[in-house]
């Protein structure tokens, strides 16, 4: 008769025990790394939907006409505003718009932008 090693039946009682936790440990990684991974694609999306309005919003404002200048001032303060801008992305945002839109259209259009104790100095090319 043929007897099997006690270590060895260890071995198996603690493996059969232990496999669906292993199994679940691994269900649950699979599903944490997944959840991170669409949060990182999610906020990839967002900036880059931020960055083509960004652009297409500069673009209106340089073209030079009211209704497009207009169009591309009312999208920046309404990105600057919007959830879709993410808060590592406002100080760039913010500073192209006053860059690019502050000597076109003027200090009133950013007036709710920023606080009213800040003073917006427009470039040295104005006449203002």
């Amino acid at each position: 008769m043929f007897v099997i090693p006690t270590w060895i039946s260890v071995v198996g009682v603690v493996v059969t025990v232990l496999s669906p936790f292993l199994a679940l440990g691994g269900v649950a990684l699979g599903a944490y790394l997944t959840r991170k991974s669409d949060r990182e694609l999610d906020v990839w999306r967002h900036r880059e939907e931020t960055m083509r309005m960004v652009r297409w919003a500069v673009e209106q404002i340089l073209e030079g006409t009211d209704a497009g200048t207009d169009a591309g001032v009312v999208t920046l303060r309404s990105l600057m505003r919007s959830e879709l801008l993410q808060p590592e992305d406002y100080d760039l945002v913010a500073a192209l718009t006053a860059a690019v839109a502050i000597d076109r259209v003027g200090q009133a259009a950013y007036a709710e932008l920023a606080d009213e104790d800040i003073e917006v100095v427009e470039g040295e090319g104005t006449d203002g």
